[in-house]
Protein backbone atom coordinates (compact mmCIF):
# COMPACT_ATOMS: atom_id res chain seq x y z
CA UNK A 1 0.00 0.00 0.00
CA UNK A 2 1.09 3.51 -0.12
CA UNK A 3 1.87 6.16 2.94
CA UNK A 4 0.99 9.66 2.49
CA UNK A 5 2.36 12.09 4.95
CA UNK A 6 1.37 15.96 4.70
CA UNK A 7 2.80 18.89 7.21
CA UNK A 8 3.06 22.48 7.48
CA UNK A 9 6.78 21.40 10.01
CA UNK A 10 9.01 23.60 8.19
CA UNK A 11 7.33 26.62 7.14
CA UNK A 12 5.86 26.61 10.99
CA UNK A 13 9.39 26.51 12.09
CA UNK A 14 10.11 29.13 10.03
CA UNK A 15 8.14 30.84 11.36
CA UNK A 16 8.96 30.63 14.64
CA UNK A 17 12.03 31.04 14.20
CA UNK A 18 11.36 34.86 12.55
CA UNK A 19 9.67 35.56 15.88
CA UNK A 20 11.63 34.62 18.42
CA UNK A 21 14.79 36.66 15.92
CA UNK A 22 12.11 39.36 16.05
CA UNK A 23 11.36 39.13 19.54
CA UNK A 24 15.29 39.52 20.61
CA UNK A 25 15.60 42.58 18.61
CA UNK A 26 12.95 44.25 19.98
CA UNK A 27 13.80 43.03 23.32
CA UNK A 28 17.87 44.57 22.92
CA UNK A 29 16.27 47.72 21.66
CA UNK A 30 14.15 48.22 25.34
CA UNK A 31 17.48 47.22 26.79
CA UNK A 32 19.46 49.56 24.77
CA UNK A 33 16.90 52.18 25.45
CA UNK A 34 17.24 52.08 28.93
CA UNK A 35 21.10 51.70 28.99
CA UNK A 36 21.83 55.24 26.50
CA UNK A 37 18.08 57.06 28.41
CA UNK A 38 19.64 60.46 27.90
CA UNK A 39 19.60 60.11 24.05
CA UNK A 40 16.35 59.39 23.93
CA UNK A 41 13.86 62.55 24.12
CA UNK A 42 12.37 62.71 27.42
CA UNK A 43 8.80 62.52 26.00
CA UNK A 44 9.21 59.95 23.78
CA UNK A 45 10.55 57.56 26.32
CA UNK A 46 7.21 56.31 27.72
CA UNK A 47 5.34 56.00 24.53
CA UNK A 48 8.56 54.39 22.98
CA UNK A 49 8.88 51.92 26.09
CA UNK A 50 5.66 51.01 25.77
CA UNK A 51 4.87 50.51 21.74
CA UNK A 52 7.22 48.13 22.53
CA UNK A 53 6.33 46.14 25.43
CA UNK A 54 3.01 45.81 23.35
CA UNK A 55 5.18 44.92 20.06
CA UNK A 56 6.44 42.23 22.25
CA UNK A 57 3.34 40.96 23.46
CA UNK A 58 2.17 40.55 19.97
CA UNK A 59 5.27 38.74 19.43
CA UNK A 60 5.02 36.14 22.12
CA UNK A 61 0.77 35.61 21.37
CA UNK A 62 1.87 34.69 17.91
CA UNK A 63 4.23 32.03 18.99
CA UNK A 64 1.51 30.61 21.41
CA UNK A 65 -0.71 30.81 18.30
CA UNK A 66 1.53 28.87 16.35
CA UNK A 67 0.16 24.90 15.62
CA UNK A 68 1.68 22.38 13.45
CA UNK A 69 -0.54 20.32 11.70
CA UNK A 70 0.19 16.79 10.35
CA UNK A 71 -2.25 14.21 8.24
CA UNK A 72 -0.59 10.58 8.11
CA UNK A 73 -2.68 7.90 6.01
CA UNK A 74 -0.57 4.46 6.43
CA UNK A 75 -3.04 2.65 4.38
CA UNK A 76 -4.98 0.92 7.29
CA UNK A 77 -5.78 4.14 9.07
CA UNK A 78 -5.27 7.91 8.80
CA UNK A 79 -3.66 10.16 11.84
CA UNK A 80 -4.08 13.76 12.53
CA UNK A 81 -1.66 15.34 14.93
CA UNK A 82 -2.44 19.15 16.01
CA UNK A 83 0.33 20.45 18.42
CA UNK A 84 2.57 23.91 19.13
CA UNK A 85 6.00 23.54 17.55
CA UNK A 86 8.05 23.39 20.99
CA UNK A 87 6.32 20.33 22.32
CA UNK A 88 8.72 18.18 23.50
CA UNK A 89 6.74 15.64 25.24
CA UNK A 90 5.41 12.79 22.99
CA UNK A 91 2.92 13.65 20.37
CA UNK A 92 -0.85 11.48 20.24
CA UNK A 93 -2.46 11.91 17.55
CA UNK A 94 -5.48 14.27 17.93
CA UNK A 95 -7.41 12.37 15.50
CA UNK A 96 -6.79 8.73 14.89
CA UNK A 97 -9.55 6.08 12.79
CA UNK A 98 -9.17 3.20 10.94
CA UNK A 99 -9.80 3.74 7.58
CA UNK A 100 -12.53 0.26 6.73
CA UNK A 101 -14.93 2.95 9.93
CA UNK A 102 -14.94 5.61 7.63
CA UNK A 103 -17.27 5.87 4.50
CA UNK A 104 -17.05 9.51 3.29
CA UNK A 105 -14.26 12.02 3.52
CA UNK A 106 -14.02 16.35 2.62
CA UNK A 107 -11.74 18.70 3.11
CA UNK A 108 -12.79 22.36 2.81
CA UNK A 109 -10.34 25.37 2.42
CA UNK A 110 -11.92 28.25 3.38
CA UNK A 111 -11.71 31.22 0.99
CA UNK A 112 -12.82 33.92 3.46
CA UNK A 113 -10.52 32.42 5.85
CA UNK A 114 -7.66 30.39 4.15
CA UNK A 115 -5.76 29.43 7.23
CA UNK A 116 -8.95 27.79 8.26
CA UNK A 117 -9.11 23.63 7.70
CA UNK A 118 -12.71 22.04 7.85
CA UNK A 119 -13.03 18.16 7.73
CA UNK A 120 -15.74 16.25 7.55
CA UNK A 121 -15.70 12.29 8.36
CA UNK A 122 -18.51 10.29 7.55
CA UNK A 123 -18.77 7.06 10.21
CA UNK A 124 -20.06 3.81 8.87
CA UNK A 125 -20.93 2.26 12.37
CA UNK A 126 -22.64 5.40 13.59
CA UNK A 127 -23.67 6.73 10.44
CA UNK A 128 -22.67 10.37 11.55
CA UNK A 129 -21.04 13.15 10.38
CA UNK A 130 -18.13 14.76 12.58
CA UNK A 131 -16.83 17.69 11.90
CA UNK A 132 -13.41 19.09 12.91
CA UNK A 133 -11.83 22.58 12.40
CA UNK A 134 -8.17 23.81 12.57
CA UNK A 135 -6.41 26.61 12.32
CA UNK A 136 -3.50 25.57 9.22
CA UNK A 137 -1.22 27.67 7.90
CA UNK A 138 1.62 26.57 5.32
CA UNK A 139 -0.56 24.21 3.28
CA UNK A 140 -0.94 24.93 -0.19
CA UNK A 141 -3.61 23.19 -2.94
CA UNK A 142 -1.38 20.20 -3.72
CA UNK A 143 -1.50 19.25 -0.31
CA UNK A 144 -5.03 19.61 0.18
CA UNK A 145 -5.91 17.32 -3.09
CA UNK A 146 -3.34 14.90 -1.16
CA UNK A 147 -5.38 14.68 1.84
CA UNK A 148 -8.45 14.15 0.00
CA UNK A 149 -7.40 12.00 -3.07
CA UNK A 150 -5.68 9.63 -0.22
CA UNK A 151 -9.51 8.30 1.96
CA UNK A 152 -12.28 7.38 0.55
CA UNK A 153 -14.56 9.59 -1.93
CA UNK A 154 -16.09 13.04 -0.92
CA UNK A 155 -19.18 13.99 1.14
Amino acid sequence: MFMIIVNNKKKIVRKMNFLFTLFILVFSKIILGFILNHLITYYLRWPLFLMMILLIILIFKSIRSLKVFQFENTGSNFTIKYYHPLNNRIIFPYIELPLNSIERFKVEKKILKPDLLKINILIKEKNKIVRFRFKVSGLNDKSYSEMENSLPKNI
